[in-house]
């Protein structure tokens, strides 16, 4: 009885070793486990310091562009070809237009007017009309007077006197001037070439 007894006694006491031994390693495990978390922390303020390091890097631009300035024209640019001018312009990059050319949709025409009506009595303060045809007018008899259009009232100066400038358009190609007075002729038709300047003396 005494050597069961003894046995067990044994048995107990190894298997208590055996489990204090199993103790032991498991710490020596989890006191170990720290040491790749030291690490990695230790790894962490260089990576810091290369961004640091980018981030103060001066950024590189890139200069900017100065556009290209076309040349003047001169003279020559304005010059035909002399294989142009053998043939028609087929379109109007084929004209030639002179460096000196104004386009133009009227003219001016200026006007100096006096006279007197049948009594010898100046037209100061009579008014004028003038009127512009878009076609020619041979005469006041003719029917195509009923084609007038109104341009400008006017009145003569206390002197009797009128001069006046007036902007026609460049399609007129006759103008009417009727006076509101005791005339032999209170109106009169002139054509119109270009600009010029028109006297008259009525009657």
């Amino acid at each position: 009885m005494k050597t069961v007894t003894n046995l067990t006694a044994m048995f107990s006491i190894t298997l208590l070793a055996t489990l204090m031994t199993g103790c032991g390693g498991g710490g020596g495990s989890e006191s170990s486990s720290p040491a790749p978390t030291a690490t990695q922390t230790s790894t962490q303020p260089a990576a810091t310091a290369n961004t640091s390091t980018a981030a103060n890097e001066p950024q590189q631009t890139e200069p900017a562009q100065t556009p290209e300035q076309e040349p003047a024209a001169t003279m020559e640019d304005f010059m035909p070809q002399a294989e142009l001018k053998e043939s028609a312009a087929t379109d109007s990059t084929d004209l030639y237009v002179m460096p000196d050319f104004k386009f133009r949709t009227s003219d001016e025409v200026t006007m100096e007017f006096s006279g007197e009506n049948v009594f010898g009595e100046s037209l100061a303060g009579r008014t004028i009309k003038v009127y512009s045809f878009d076609v020619e007018v041979p005469s006041v008899e003719d029917e195509l007077m009923g084609n007038k259009a109104l341009v400008a009232t006017l009145r003569f100066n206390p002197s009797g006197q009128l001069q006046h400038t007036l902007t026609l358009p460049q399609t007129a190609k006759t103008m009417l001037v009727r006076v509101d007075s005791m005339l032999e002729t209170n109106q009169v038709l002139f054509p119109l070439d270009s600009d010029e300047t028109i006297v008259h003396t009525f009657k």
